[in-house]
């Protein structure tokens, strides 16, 4: 029997592996449904005004063939230098004007902004400073082939096998490789910028910034939300009114698209608006503590990644949609696609199925990269140029981890630690959540329970083991908690709009945020990981980053207000899909700061976005004890991993209820094989830790746990291979993953 991982191939695999690796893939393809989640503690698109403004816009146009996208390319305002064409765009219905640029790239892929000319105020641009390692370099190498008073192509790359075509009225941008077209934006016309404006009385005609906006009307529906929106109770005012964007994305003749994680939901993306198992709602990308989360469901969970891909034989193609504000996509597939198209691809009378995205943000501008393969590895490479490629870690890093919410005191951990080495089980890690610290004051140790911290890691430091602490954004309001203190004095925390600091509720009671998107919050954090700061700590102790979304207990949606504020004015509702990296990369940068020379740092995260891969792991939540948890598992590592975040893993056992003896050795058999491996579990739950359980099970887990040590090459190899070029780690090849064939 052989199995593949990519293309490293490996033979003689174990009896137990087989089995192992079946019942992978049996999980894989039979998710049930189960429903724990609150619901209504978070928004629907009904329920979010832009999302369904952007849809009944999206409606009217599909509804009447008539209509077609009022946008277009202002006759002579195209220019082309240094590998850049921009342009002005008129908004027909309102005469407003918005500047597009398109940057052919160094990388083999291209970027299209779009931004009101002449706003207001700035609109939210800053996105890019998170996600992208640095602004990328412009190609010099493209050829003008048309400039007509109704389109603009080049062709562009070394071979000059990649094209873009812009067509003037209305305004559409068509990507093409070997003049076969893999990307078009606005091809179904939903582009739509809502202008920054100033709030008029209901009744009068909005006349701020446009010649012909529409009449302001609180009794029409789809008004209703613009200047402030009312969500369970909370308000969220908005004192810059709407100020969305949306814009359609076709993949044409590709029938599937896969990306935008992080949903419970299958690898090939559903549609959203009719069709086969469809959802009814869109995907939703807005970073939310959402716990006992629904399987086959396209809510909105703990990170954002607005990457999508679409494949198909000989060609692929992908896009970054660099906006960290909420944002929902909807999914859609055709089959009447243009006969040019059927035949460039070769189906003669046969109707290749296309598919679109409408992706809607509520702020910011649009700023979209075009990944133009023509592989795969092709783009995973490209995507890592652009965002970073995954930090490769220490091998203890892919080892595995055990943890639960809490070990006791320092007796446990020394009796878990011993028990491991009794029953000769490897294991690395060992994890202490909120309860070593002194009432949830992160920084801090119970002198009670851990008296001596320094002594307790270092008794698993000369085993050649690590430990991990849990350090969370909100700090305890306590001007005798020096953390509180020193980020007060230094006025670094989250603010209310009338500038007093923001007070929340989260595990220690009151709690202030601080602001991560402040450069000096970012070199005050890195600081506070420096042994002499962080007292207690030594080299064997590491970090896990929780409820970073940020998770508010008595916020909207579990989550900061939108209208807070952050470094340099700008509004939570901006930058929200970006707090969690700010988090992550400032507690990434302290781990590896604070030895000398430096060390390779590890941090698991819970809360991601594009960019997040270079600072560390992360997981996927708080998930169930069910067997449609594990089931979905796989499909959202795998989701994650294309999206260019492979350091990720779900917790072995579910991390609330008691698994079962059969589930819960099944799923060490199927975590053994994702690239994190750590168990975890709730506090009210019962103790899993292997040798409770007795023989068979017990000798089950071990068996596991030993293959995943005996495989540790072959990880670290894949790691290697993730950190240079930006291949998955797990990838979905069922066929080549497992044969099993029966005497």
């Amino acid at each position: 029997m052989k199995f593949l991982f990519g293309n490293l191939k490996f033979s003689k695999a174990s009896v137990q592996t087989k089995f192992y690796l079946f019942f992978l893939l049996y999980f894989i393809v039979s998710a049930l449904v189960v429903t724990a989640v609150k619901r209504q503690d978070f928004k629907t698109c009904e329920q979010s005004s832009f999302c369904k403004r952007n849809r009944a816009y999206a409606d009217r146009l599909t509804a009447n063939h008539s209509l077609i996208s009022p946008y277009s390319v202002i006759q002579d305002s195209i220019i082309i230098k240094d590998g850049i064409i921009s342009g002005d765009l008129i908004n027909s219905e309102n005469n407003l004007i918005f500047i597009f640029e398109l940057h052919l790239l160094e990388i083999g892929a291209a970027r299209v902004r779009i931004n009101e000319k002449n706003p207001l105020k700035p609109r939210y641009d800053k996105a890019k400073d998170w996600a992208l390692v640095q602004d990328p370099s412009y190609t010099l190498e493209y050829t003008l082939i048309s400039s007509k008073p109704d389109v603009t192509s080049l062709s562009f790359g070394k071979e000059r096998k990649q094209a873009v075509s812009i067509y003037h009225s209305p305004f559409r941008v068509e990507f093409l490789v070997n003049d076969v077209p893999i990307i078009t934006l606005n091809d179904r016309g939903f582009l739509n910028i809502e202008h920054l404006r100033k709030q008029v009385a209901p009744g009068l005609v909005d006349q701020s910034n446009g010649e012909n906006d529409k009449i302001i009307d609180d009794e029409n529906d789809l008004d209703k939300g613009l200047w402030k929106e009312t969500f369970n109770g909370k308000e969220d005012s908005k004192p810059n009114g709407p100020e969305s964007i949306g814009l359609d994305i076709s993949f044409p003749g590709f029938s599937h698209v896969y990306g935008i994680p992080e949903h419970a939901s299958s690898l090939s993306l559903k549609e959203t608006r009719g069709g086969d198992d469809s959802y009814s709602d869109p995907y939703r990308l807005y970073n939310l503590d959402v716990f006992e989360y629904e399987v086959d469901n396209p809510m909105a969970l703990y990170g954002s990644i607005p990457f999508m891909m679409a494949h198909r034989k000989g060609a692929s193609a992908a896009v970054l949609w660099l906006n960290a504000a909420e944002t929902w996509i909807d999914i859609t597939k055709n089959k009447e696609d243009k006969h040019r198209l059927s035949s460039l691809l070769g189906f003669g009378k046969l109707t290749p199925t296309s598919t679109s995205a409408h992706w809607i943000s509520e702020s910011g501008v649009i700023d979209v990269f075009a990944f133009l393969g023509p592989t795969t590895s092709d783009i995973f490479y490209q995507y890592g140029l652009l965002t970073g490629f995954t930090a490769l870690p220490q091998s203890f890093a892919i080892a595995y981890h055990q943890c639960r919410w809490n070990y006791l005191n320092q007796e446990d951990v020394a009796e878990v630690d011993e028990n491991f080495d009794k029953y000769d089980i490897p294991y690395d890690v060992i994890w202490l959540d909120i309860e070593h610290t002194d009432g949830k004051k992160y920084f801090t140790w119970d002198s009670v329970k851990f008296p001596t911290p320094e002594k307790m890691q270092n008794n698993i430091g000369i085993k050649g083991r690590k430990m991990v602490t849990i350090v969370d954004p909100h700090i305890k309001i306590d001007d005798n908690y020096y953390i509180y203190k020193e980020a007060k004095d230094l006025d670094i925390f989250v603010k209310e709009p009338d500038d007093r600091v923001y007070d929340g509720w989260c595990w220690p009671g009151s709690s202030s945020w601080v602001d991560f998107t402040n450069p000096s919050a970012q070199e005050w954090l890195i600081k506070k990981f420096a042994f002499d700061q962080y007292k207690g700590s030594t080299e064997y102790l590491f970090t896990w980053n929780d409820m970073n979304e940020p998770s508010v207990f008595n916020g909207p949606e579990i989550t900061m207000p939108k209208d807070l504020i952050h470094h340099g004015g700008w509004e939570h509702r901006n930058l929200h899909n970006i707090y969690g990296v700010a988090y992550h990369s400032a507690t990434s940068k302290g781990l590896i700061n604070r030895s000398n020379p430096p060390r390779r740092p590890f941090v698991l995260s819970r809360a991601f976005f594009a960019g997040s891969q270079r600072y560390g792991a992360i997981w996927t939540g708080d998930n169930f004890a069910k067997w449609d948890h594990l089931a979905i598992a796989t499909p959202m590592l795998l989701t994650i991993g294309i999206s260019g975040l492979p350091f990720s893993g779900a917790d072995v056992g579910g991390f609330f209820g008691n698994p079962d003896t059969e589930l819960l050795v099944r799923w060490y058999q199927a975590g053994a094989f994702q690239p994190f491996f750590r168990a975890h579990a709730h506090i009210d739950t019962k103790r899993r830790e292997p040798w409770l359980f007795g023989d068979p099970y017990t000798g089950y887990i071990r068996d596991i746990i030993r293959e995943r040590y005996a495989l540790l090459p072959l990880w670290y190899t894949l790691f290697h291979e993730a950190s240079t070029t930006g291949m998955p780690i797990i990838r979905y090849h069922i066929i080549s993953l497992i044969y099993i064939s029966f005497p």
